[in-house]
């Protein structure tokens, strides 16, 4: 799994214009974007134009 920061424009209830930040974990760019689009929904959000797509490996921890 990758780590992913996405940022987007939401468009909340009312369609006021909102910048979003979403952090989460993806097999792929792709996917994280749906995660991200499915929980904006899940908000009661429309989701807008994604601005950025930022990922890196997820670290392990090592053991002590």
């Amino acid at each position: 799994m990758k780590q992913f920061r996405i940022t987007a424009t939401c468009c909340d209830g009312s369609g006021a214009s909102i910048p979003v930040t979403w952090y989460g974990e993806a097999e792929t760019p792709d996917i994280a974007v749906q995660c991200m689009r499915d929980e904006a929904h899940g908000n009661g959000w429309s989701m807008g134009a994604v601005t950025a797509v930022q990922q890196r490996e997820k670290q392990q921890e090592l053991a002590a």
